[in-house]
């Protein structure tokens, strides 16, 4: 039996409008209840970036209120207006160095300039970020350090599932693959409906509920002896590729109580590509 005509107009012209009102609809929550911005714009080369020019507030995991403004590159803006700024330090991280939760003065970095005088942070700590997107984003970087500068590199335990990752949360990522012996950076696979995510609330939920991978969550059950081979490869080559007179640091966690009882690994398995290297577990088991 067919359907009327005027059943038939009003259908399509149902499912016309609805991807509109639900986009209406989820645009007042996000302004109105949520007051929440879009964090994370879609990036070819690490699969997503920070935000560029926002200004927006947020709650952490204690109810406390919490801000991020970021400039135009998508860092968060702390005061470094010093002319006589000698010296870069490179912060190459995840939520950590992003300063998730807590406002920018409370960031390590912005408490480290205190005792730095003459230097200049470029803290490219974005949230979600492995070892493999923060060597893209220092490759962006490097061009502009010199001889005196320093390369931090903040490891943490997250990092070494990370790596083994194609997608993390409905996002593309960056990956290494091993071919003929050795590791090739492969670039994301963003589709359609994550660049659309970038403009639309619509497409944004629409892409974590069809995005949210089996393979994210079966990278956990994957022998974290292959994160140790791509985590080892990626420090090599940001050692290799750091401008001459540049100083690599490494901060690590999770090697000594993470990967020590699984591997039996010394947590100086990675010191070998830095200058200098510290570990962070006693650091970060202490609340204070």
């Amino acid at each position: 039996m067919r359907m009327p005509l005027h059943w038939t107009v009003l259908l399509l012209g149902a499912l016309t409008v609805a991807p509109f009102a639900a986009e209406a609809a989820l645009r007042l929550y996000v302004s109105y209840v949520a007051k929440r911005e879009p964090l994370f714009r879609s990036d070819a080369q690490t699969g997503w970036r920070n935000a560029p020019n926002l200004l927006t507030t947020l709650i952490n995991a204690a109810g406390e209120e919490w801000s991020i403004r970021t400039d135009q590159n998508g860092q968060r803006l702390i005061a470094q207006d010093d002319p006589g700024a000698r010296r870069r330090i490179l912060i190459l991280g995840d939520s950590l160095s992003f300063g998730e939760g807590i406002d920018i003065k409370d960031r390590f970095d912005v408490k480290m300039l205190s005792f730095l005088p003459g230097a200049r942070v470029i803290n490219t700590g974005t949230m979600g970020y492995g070892t493999d997107q923060e060597y893209v984003a220092f490759r962006n970087w490097k061009h502009l350090l010199g001889p005196g500068d320093t390369v931090l590199i903040l490891l943490n335990q997250s990092d070494y599932f990370d790596v083994l990752r194609r997608r993390v949360v409905g996002r593309a990522k960056p990956y290494f693959e091993k071919f003929h012996g050795s590791f090739v950076l492969r670039t994301p696979s963003i589709g359609l409906l994550e660049r659309w995510s970038d403009w639309s609330l619509v497409a944004r939920v629409a892409a974590r509920f069809f995005n949210r991978s089996s393979s994210d969550q079966a990278s956990e059950s994957l022998d974290p002896s292959q994160s140790i081979e791509i985590i080892s490869f990626i420090l090599d080559r940001i050692r290799e590729e750091a401008p001459s007179g540049v100083r690599v640091v490494l901060a690590h966690q999770g090697t000594r109580d993470f990967l020590g009882p699984k591997l039996s690994l010394s947590s100086t398995i990675f010191c070998q590509f830095a200058d200098v290297c510290i570990d962070l577990d006693d650091v970060l088991a202490d609340p204070v």
